[in-house]
């Protein structure tokens, strides 16, 4: 058994978004490679307005993938050595293990940090959401 597993906080957050996403982090996480925490799953519209006007966001409600329910997006965020983080380094080991997982389970995820799913992630693009996950085709 792995000795990483999501706490209630992340499960609540985790069972807004589609079954797929659910099975996915839960199959991440039980690799016991790296532990996580689900930051956000469905996200109401006022949340979605709050970020666009941030800059956090290039999406208005309801056009986003967290905006719908269940969500068809989840952020997971690294936990490391008891801290949340979202150094690039941690991000991209932890997105290898969650795409990799998704690949393996068939489902088709595009990943924050690789818009446009060319293989090099970060460098060609200019809006970094590391954290982010979302259902491909949807």
């Amino acid at each position: 058994m792995s000795s990483y597993q999501f706490g209630s906080t992340s499960l609540a957050r985790l069972n807004t978004c589609d079954p797929r996403l659910q099975v996915v982090m839960k199959a991440a996480i039980a690799q016991g490679i790296m532990d996580m925490t689900v930051t956000e799953g469905h996200r109401d519209q006022a949340t979605q307005d709050k970020y666009f006007s941030e800059g956090k966001s290039r999406i208005k409600f309801p056009d986003g993938k967290h905006n719908s329910y269940p969500s068809r997006a989840v952020d997971v965020a690294p936990f490391v050595n008891g801290k949340l983080s979202y150094d690039q380094r941690h991000c991209c080991h932890m997105a290898g293990l969650i795409l990799g997982i998704a690949a393996s389970l068939g489902v088709k995820l595009r990943w924050g940090g690789n818009w446009d799913q060319d293989g090099e992630p970060v460098t060609d693009q200019d809006f970094q959401d590391l954290v982010h996950f979302e259902l491909v085709g949807e």
